[in-house]
């Protein structure tokens, strides 16, 4: 044939619309569970859900693509119209992002969402079909099976310079009065969708076009149905359920039916494998929240983290192409799809190994809070001196001069009442107590964590001073918190002002509220970047009252006290609420290499084996049926987290391990029954850019009964 060694041009036009809207997606997604618990406030717990509903309904929507294009409007009027719906829900989310419209972002969010999820669900199962019937078989059967690598290559390019633009965007822009710019962020993902549609509609004239001839779907689901109504009604033996349709059915339909049949009996234990991959954008993105994101002096922000994973598939699908998969072939190991498939299982349960033991050493950074029917007592030290503390938790504490001690998990059931005593000596640095112990009765809270500063009044006795409580939890964005403690027991200075400058400029300014008497003021936390900052203190009177430098670390939570007396600055000093993220974000590079090898194995295996397996006049349905494997993945891990089963979020990553691994054993039995059909060559003749017939192959059952899994 006289194009048989040369790619089909209509090729080159689907990939690059498969690039930018992968690119678009990709982008969008990268960014999304993020911006549903930073900006719409949700929980982890309930980004989780919200975002692994977006991607199963994503995965469930192919099946009305898949019907779409076999029944109605063919493969590329069905693309066309669901990628139209797709930008439209773009530009609702580009608009939900902008706080000056005035519109409801929660609500125009979920139309949006909802819409990308119909829009990218529809085109799903359409795309990578549309290519394969791009070229003639059986001439061009090696063409084909690269294209599928090459496919998959776009995808995972599409991905990855979507999901390195979009975070940057995002983080390197401001708007709105806000240090994000998440408007640019959905707004970037809506212009390569409007690119990919354009680039889809000039290549028309390339493509091979088919009109849908039959409703499949409809014979396939009436055909199925009659043969099970029939099998329960004369309760007899037949080699095959679908047997008990001839006579009625057509029995080239019958023998399609058997294979795709045999096909999505293999889909059923894959959702596990889906329900770990698409954790990425969920549970392994909040895990980098709780990580130090610095390398080599740049902020790599947790979104951004997702990126490693399309860089690893980029760089390991050559490799996997042109190297391990031949050597490997020598030796008969990995021959077919479904060996591949196995090995990509297992390797995506040793990524969630890895994600598990990486989260028990997280877990020692994470704040320690109050069990249930407990609370706990902070008592910071702001006098010179060291202090004796009578208490009904361990009896006699010593508590150093400026320092901080915690009594964890005091029992309490709703609210307690607890009595203390301090004593402290005659004579405290310059100070000297007539009275040097003094009583402090204490209101505990179930859960709640208290503190209490000992200072001086006005009158230099000895005095507690109650805060607000201390919220432990770290910022969302994995900025550091702080709040700011002032101690006032002067009646000289008026108009003190507590600012934290740091060394890029960034400025926030503490105005503590005047008073005549004795007093504490508690400021709101201050989520500010990360760095190295100047605190000054000043008042109406003095200027420069105070300066000071500290060091606030990403994820730390800090409470700063200030203690004035006799007119001046006594006592300041920064203490740590909640450890800083100390774990470097590239010990996350483990997961991501060990899931982008099973990505390689199990996706690109799938693709080929759905298409090259199925049936000519049902191949899109049976990707469909693959992609809905995908949405009963991210169902399962809706369940699990609903379940809310495990306190520590590493036995639930160790859970996952063990349900893949064990899936995966009864996949490689039940593949090892499967019989694969083998190639014919085709009648297809095309004429004018339109075939006459069918371009995909005819296909047989192999007849042989050697074991093809284990060959």
């Amino acid at each position: 044939m006289e194009h048989d060694s040369t790619y089909p041009t209509a090729v080159f036009c689907i990939i690059a619309t498969e690039f930018c809207e992968r690119f678009s997606f990709c982008g969008l997604r990268t960014i999304l569970s993020l911006y549903l618990r930073n900006i719409l406030l949700f929980s982890e717990n309930a980004a989780t859900v919200i975002y692994h509903i977006f991607i199963m309904v994503c995965y469930i929507i192919p099946m009305v693509g898949a019907f779409c294009a076999d029944i109605y409007f063919g493969r590329y009027r069905t693309i066309r119209n669901f990628a139209i719906i797709y930008l439209i829900g773009n530009i609702l989310m580009c608009v939900a992002a902008v706080p000056t419209i005035g519109v409801s972002p929660t609500l125009f969010s979920a139309i949006g969402l909802s819409l990308i999820a119909i829009g990218t669900g529809g085109i799903k199962p359409c795309v990578a079909a549309f290519g394969a019937e791009q070229f003639t078989l059986p001439a061009q059967k090696d063409m084909l099976m690269h294209f599928f690598s090459i496919f998959y290559f776009t995808i995972n390019l599409g991905g990855f310079v979507g999901m390195t633009l979009t975070p940057i965007m995002k983080k390197a822009v401001t708007c709105f009065g806000e240090d994000t710019c998440y408007a640019l962020g959905f707004g970037f993902p809506a212009a390569l969708m409007l690119m990919a549609i354009l680039l889809f509609v000039m290549g028309k004239s390339f493509y091979k076009l088919k009109s849908p001839k039959r409703n499949v779907l409809i014979e396939f689901f009436k055909c199925g149905w009659y043969a099970l109504a029939t099998k329960f009604k004369e309760r007899t033996r037949s080699d095959h359920w679908l047997d008990k349709a001839k006579g009625k059915f057509n029995t080239k339909l019958i023998e399609d039916m058997k294979v795709v049949c045999a096909i999505l009996l293999l889909y059923t234990p894959l959702p596990i494998f889906w329900s770990l991959f698409d954790q990425q954008g969920s549970r392994w993105t909040f895990q980098a929240s709780h990580m130090n994101g610095n390398i080599m002096g740049a902020q790599i922000t947790p979104d951004q983290m997702q990126v490693v994973n399309p860089v690893m598939v980029l760089i390991i699908i050559p490799i996997f192409d042109r190297i391990f998969y031949p050597c490997f072939s020598k030796y008969n190991i990995l021959e077919n799809s479904l060996h591949r498939m196995a090995l990509g299982g297992i390797i995506a349960g040793m990524a969630f190994l890895s994600a598990g033991l990486l989260e028990l050493v997280l877990e020692t950074t994470y704040p320690e809070l109050p069990d249930k029917n407990h609370a706990s007592v902070n008592i910071i030290n702001t006098l010179p001196c060291n202090l004796r503390l009578y208490n009904p938790f361990n009896g006699v504490q010593i508590i150093n001069a400026s320092e901080l001690f915690r009594f964890k998990n005091v029992v309490t059931h709703n609210y307690s009442t607890f009595s203390l005593r301090v004593e402290a000596p005659y004579y405290c640095g310059d100070c000297y107590f007539s009275k040097h112990t003094f009583d402090i009765n204490i209101l505990s809270v179930e859960h709640q964590i208290d503190s209490i500063l000992i200072g001086t009044n006005e009158h230099d006795a000895i005095k507690s001073f109650i805060t607000d409580p201390v919220d432990f939890k770290k910022s969302l964005t994995g900025a550091p918190r702080v709040r700011i403690v002032y101690i006032k027991n002067s009646y000289y200075f008026h108009n003190i002002t507590v600012s934290l400058r740091s060394t890029t400029g960034l400025e926030d300014i503490y105005f503590v509220p005047d008073s005549n008497h004795s007093d504490i003021a508690v400021s709101e936390y201050l989520e500010v970047p990360q760095g190295i900052y100047e605190c000054f203190i000043r008042s109406k009177e003095n200027q420069h009252l105070y300066e000071k430098h500290f060091n606030l670390a990403a994820g730390g939570v800090y409470s700063l006290a200030i203690r004035e007396n006799r007119n001046e600055i006594v006592f300041v000093k920064l203490f740590t609420m909640s450890v800083p993220n100390t774990v470097n974000i590239l010990w996350q590079t483990p997961q991501y290499f060990l899931i982008s090898i099973a990505e390689i194995m199990f996706g690109v295996a799938g693709l080929e084996f759905s298409f090259t397996q199925a049936p000519k006049s049902m191949k899109t349905v049976t990707i469909a049926g693959w992609y809905l494997s995908v949405a009963v993945g991210n169902l399962l891990v809706i369940i699990i987290t609903q379940l809310n089963m495990f306190k520590s979020q590493a036995h639930e990553f160790f859970l996952f391990a063990i349900l893949i691994v064990a899936d995966m054993m009864l996949f490689m039995e039940m593949a090892s029954d499967y019989k694969f059909v083998k190639v014919k060559e085709s009648s297809t003749t095309v004429t004018s850019g339109f075939a006459t017939e069918e371009i995909t192959p005819f296909i047989e059952t192999n007849d042989s009964n050697e074991n093809t899994f284990y060959d």
